[in-house]
């Protein structure tokens, strides 16, 4: 879940054919091909702004907390146009964050920096931007920013469940900081000093200056607003049941056009935004009115906690709406629709919010809800590895009971067929109810597939949240009939995520299970005549748990065996924290403990010691493409897929590979670059160029050096891919 910059791969989520170089497309169900595909899905989602590739426009930043994964999409649209390009490369340099993030200019030097949450301190730290292209940060608060309250400096509280405005309040040309005081009720405002003390913003100076932002208070049972209402009563940091500030959500902007920030502000557990309209004065903000049905065109109403951005998404010059799930706890979120767009059709002065979808960016990608867990499996016999996948669930509704939000989910499989045309592999989507399994209204379907009925058809197992396994059986004609939903009296506990594969290689089929507590258990299967028997053999294989206790009394595990390229046996397990673990010293070794390893370069060309996809990974090894390699499907709980291929044309990261050393001068550039080879290089030299989308746009042979004419490249990051006797090299390159 929390991943280590320093090991954490930074994905260019594209896999290449073998044969040709192009990248692995899917069709949706209705039969339209999929912009970003392999994104990993989105889930509880916070927007933010910056100029990403030195184009002179802003890009999209896309921060799920839900495994602290950020996404990056530059800006390809024209005046008026809406069009993103997913660009993972853009993230190389970006710090870990967690939980929240604003990106704002503190500075004042036009480039974007970075305010988020300081896990185990309650509180801010900030990055400034360098104002390098792509994108890097310094470090410069931590453990946190403090205010001067009273009599000394303390920490400005911010917690994991609060997400804060940094908002120049007071007009002043610095940035101030809106929060709840930490008993809840009331707004704090923190000015910023930098103006008044050193002449200039670059300076994060706070002060207390107002514990009751607004003369508004919130009531400490529900999302309900006083107006006119700030005094101080005592029994709130006193009352029986322990209450303290549960959570909320800020936005800040002048939406009246009165020359006073407004705010928009959304409570835990509670699906709407409260926009609270400013009729004071810039040094007293005083609340005058509240519209709980914002935007009043079609309110928001979005499951749980929603927090808003204001940006330009479609290039015509006014800011939109921006609206995703906040809530910290991921079982209670809408998960399939949950980043609402709203256009401004208005101006940015009196904005007019029209819905424009209620699936931006997750209509072009693949979103299975909260959580995915792949297998690779040729469902209909024709030769071809297809995608048969299980999730938590798709979210279905909410409703409170005792002030407490609750919400219901349901399972589902999805089957992507494989189709290949002129020797180019792609995906269709041919159902997302494959088995009929939503029949039963349970959560977290995990499937494997194997036939121990020795009918020559394979049978199913699928492992769900209630710790058993259901058995179907196919017949003739494809079609799936459940046998029981308590396969062989199994029982693991909570959560179980089977796999059916001869880990001992005598040639019946074996079972392991993962489970919740991030063991793995392991089952022996037994021929007896046309049946498969399964005998519990231990519930610990190898050693492993996958739980990271400072993180989490849960593990997750999710375990595939696999064969690696040189036939030896391996194992990669999911886990809570999003890890994947990779494992061998397998064969022969089934009473003692199995090796972690890290060797993914070996394995998928990956030149990293960890791969971390998000909260709640899992991941799927084989031959998907039939092309020699292996390829990884990697799951995580936001719902999306990241494909992995090994010895792909195009390494599967953001790490340029210098095999072959080269020089582009300039980088960026407009017109003209150079391209000169290093060293004595005397052979033919063949240079690809390559976009984000993974299409070759140019392929030209020269020796020594070349000078190039980019100016017909649209603004973006390229892929140089030089090749020479066999040995290759791939650089990055802006055109701005």
């Amino acid at each position: 879940m929390l991943k280590s910059t320093a090991l954490t791969i930074l994905l260019i989520l594209i896999l290449f054919n073998q044969s040709d170089g192009q990248v692995v497309r899917v069709k949706s169900e209705a039969n339209e091909w999929l912009t970003f595909p392999w994104t990993g899905g989105f889930d509880a989602c916070q927007f933010g702004k910056m100029e990403l590739n030195n184009d002179g426009r802003h890009d999209l930043l896309v921060f799920d907390r839900r495994g602290n994964r950020l996404s990056a999409f530059i800006n390809a649209g024209t005046n008026g146009e809406m069009a993103w390009d997913f660009a993972p490369e853009m993230l190389a340099d970006f710090p870990q964050l967690f939980d929240w993030v604003v990106f704002a200019d503190y500075n004042d030097d036009g480039f974007q920096d970075i305010f988020t949450y300081s896990p185990g301190w309650a509180g801010i730290k900030v990055y400034k931007n360098t104002g390098s292209f792509p994108p890097s940060f310094d470090l410069v608060v931590f453990p946190y920013l403090t205010s001067l309250q009273g009599g000394g400096y303390i920490n400005l509280l911010s917690t994991n469940a609060d997400y804060p405005a940094i908002y120049d309040v007071d007009q002043d040309g610095d940035l101030d900081i809106l929060n709840f005081w930490s008993l809840g009720s009331y707004i704090e405002l923190h000015r910023n000093q930098s103006v008044e003390k050193y002449g200039h913003a670059d300076s994060l100076d706070f002060k207390k200056t107002d514990f009751c932002w607004g003369r508004v208070a919130e009531n400490e049972e529900n999302n309900l607003l006083y107006l006119d209402s700030c005094l101080y009563n005592k029994s709130i940091a006193t009352t029986l049941d322990g209450f303290r500030h549960r959570g909320a959500t800020m936005l800040m902007h002048d939406f009246d056009n009165n020359g006073l920030p407004d705010l928009v502000l959304a409570d835990v557990d509670y699906p709407g935004l409260t926009l609270l309209l400013n009729g004071g004065t810039v040094e007293e903000a005083f609340v005058i009115q509240q519209d709980t049905l914002f935007p009043s065109a079609f309110p928001v109403r979005l499951s749980s906690m929603p927090v808003a951005a204001f940006i330009d998404v479609n290039n015509d010059g006014n800011d939109d709406l921006l609206v995703s799930p906040f809530d910290p706890n991921p079982l209670v979120t809408e998960n399939q629709q949950s980043i609402w767009l709203y256009l401004n059709e208005g101006s940015n002065q009196m904005p007019d919010f029209q819905l424009a979808t209620k699936k931006f960016l997750q209509q072009e990608t693949i979103d299975l809800g909260s959580g995915a867990y792949p297998v690779f499996e040729d469902v209909d016999g024709d030769g071809l590895k297809d995608i048969v996948s299980g999730n938590y669930g798709r979210y279905l509704r909410s409703w409170y009971s005792a002030n407490t939000l609750h919400s219901e989910y349901e399972s589902k499989l999805v089957y992507y067929r494989q189709v290949v045309t002129n020797n180019v592999s792609s995906f269709q989507l041919i159902t997302n109810n494959f088995a009929n399994l939503s029949t039963l209204q349970m959560k977290g379907f995990v499937p494997t597939f194997a036939d121990f009925n020795n009918d020559g058809i394979k049978d199913m197992l699928v492992g769900s949240e209630n710790g058993k396994l259901i058995y179907l059986t196919q017949g003739s004609q494809g079609e799936w009939m459940m046998e029981s939903d308590f396969f062989s009296g199994i029982d693991v506990g909570n959560w179980s995520a089977p796999q059916l594969f001869d880990l001992n290689e005598d040639g019946v089929t074996d079972l392991i299970i993962g489970s919740q507590n991030g063991k793995i258990a392991y089952y022996r299967g037994i021929s007896n005549e046309n049946q498969i028997n399964f005998d519990f053999v231990t519930e610990y294989l190898g050693g492993i748990n996958v739980t990271d206790f400072n993180l989490s009394y849960d593990g997750y595990s999710v375990p595939c065996l696999f064969y690696d390229k040189q036939g030896d046996l391996r194992l990669v397990s999911g886990s809570e924290q999003g890890k994947l673990f990779l494992f061998d010293q397998i064969r022969g070794n089934l009473n003692g403990n199995f090796r972690e390893v890290a060797d993914w370069q070996t394995l998928l060309n990956e030149t990293v010691t960890d791969i971390d996809v998000g909260m709640r990974s899992s991941a799927a090894i084989g031959e998907l493409l039939n092309d020699g390699k292996l390829q990884m499907l990697a799951g995580n709980f936001s719902g999306g897929f990241q494909l992995f291929n090994g010895d792909a044309d195009v390494a599967p990261a953001i790490m340029e590979n210098y095999v072959v050393d080269f020089v582009l001068d300039p980088n960026p550039a407009n017109n003209q670059v150079l391209l000169h080879l290093k060293g004595n290089q005397s052979e033919i030299a063949t240079l690809q160029i390559i976009n984000m989308q993974g299409k070759r746009l140019k392929s030209i042979e020269f020796k020594d050096q070349i000078s190039l004419d980019v100016s017909q490249l649209k603004s973006g990051v390229y892929l140089f891919m030089l090749t020479v006797a066999e040995k290759r090299g791939i650089k990055k390159f802006v055109k701005y």
